[in-house]
């Protein structure tokens, strides 16, 4: 997908990829290993909590601009 602007979704979904594909976690610790989780019930709801802990953790909790 290509666009101009880059969301905070976007942000926070590249993150996600990036630390649920390293052995450890640097930013989000319950995000475990990727090749043994199961998809969430609520996905939206694990969505919003995991945006939060990386928001937090980068100091941006008031989200970016």
């Amino acid at each position: 997908m290509f666009r101009n602007e880059v969301t905070q979704l976007d942000a926070v979904a590249s993150i996600l990829c990036i630390e649920s594909s390293m052995t450890t976690s640097a930013i989000v610790d319950s995000v475990g290993n990727a090749l043994h989780s199961n998809f969430a019930e609520f996905p939206d709801q694990e969505y919003t909590k995991q945006e939060k802990i990386i928001l937090d953790k980068l100091g941006a909790a008031g989200g970016f601009s």
